[in-house]
């Protein structure tokens, strides 16, 4: 992958507030190095006093703090007054990222959560869609117009596949697959190219992650795999919390169902609805013909 070159300007400034100083002074230097101011805390009660003497645009926060966690700096950033003329965007750093975490993050507005390990380029995109939504709408906009295409796609697929089982036909149809000719490889095939369109000009741009998710279930499902709700949100290619409430949506509107994992109360998997998925394999049989 090509270097790329540092971003001209001046961005802001960005608090990193991490218990860990070598990891704090490099994702500091990265930053700068983008274009960015940087300050830098290694607790709650520093990171309050430094952003309350700095113009501090975003705070990057690690979750596990000397005298508290993530949320206690959100919380206190984010009062009015606590930052000079301005409430920044928060990034939240996890080592484990549960469901109770993201809903938390969700209800404190954060931008995004990354959960360790990950590479500083994740970073950049986080910080770059907080200033995105400072002039414009957020991921969650185009997320659900992507997302009510799509289930309206399917609830179609699906109505016709039980029209088409209760109409008596009129003359012998044509030899056609069946499911269980859906395998798995031809789905990699199709996740492997929704990953090379996106990439032509940009995930934001041409990305889909309601159908990278439904995607990666068929697989799991062909497969004989499970998914859980994290790995789902992973494979959005969203803002972890953007891909949680997408998924919360497809819940709700019945094209995904959660299953609790019996081995451990605290976390769900997550499976395409039946009358869904049959309708999806379809669609995509159908794509393989054309």
């Amino acid at each position: 992958m090509p270097i790329q070159p540092p971003l001209i300007g001046d961005l802001g400034t960005v608090l990193v507030v991490d218990r860990d100083e070598l990891w704090a002074g490099t994702c500091a230097s990265h930053l700068r190095s983008r274009g960015y101011h940087t300050v830098v805390a290694d607790s709650v009660a520093e990171a309050r006093d430094k952003a309350c003497r700095a113009p501090v645009t975003a705070v990057i926060v690690g979750n596990r703090l000397p005298d508290g966690d993530g949320f206690g700096v959100i919380e206190a950033l984010s009062r009015p007054g606590a930052v000079p003329g301005y409430r920044p965007g928060f990034v939240l750093i996890v080592d484990d990222l549960t469901l109770d975490i993201a809903m938390r993050a969700i209800r404190a507005s954060v931008v995004d959560v990354l959960e360790r390990p990950f590479g500083l380029m994740a970073l950049d995109a986080a910080l770059g869609r907080h200033r995105a939504a400072r002039g414009q709408p957020d991921d969650d906009a185009m997320v659900t117009r992507r997302f009510a295409d799509l289930t309206a796609e399917l609830r179609r697929l699906s109505n016709m596949l039980a029209k088409d089982a209760d109409e008596e036909p009129l003359r012998a149809p044509p030899a056609r697959r069946t499911d269980k000719d859906l395998d798995a490889v031809l789905v990699k095939k199709l996740i492997r190219a929704e990953y090379s369109r996106a990439r032509v000009i940009g995930g934001k741009i041409l990305g889909d992650p309601a159908w990278n998710i439904l995607l990666d279930l068929l697989l799991a499902s062909l497969e004989g795999r499970q998914v859980a709700v994290s790995s789902a949100c992973i494979v959005a290619g969203v803002a972890t919390t953007t891909a949680l409430r997408l998924v919360n949506r497809m819940v709700d509107d019945g094209v995904l169902v959660r299953i609790p994992d019996e081995s451990d109360g605290r976390r769900h998997f997550l499976a395409i609805e039946p009358a869904v998925e049959q309708a999806l394999k379809a669609y995509i049989l159908d794509l393989a013909e054309l």
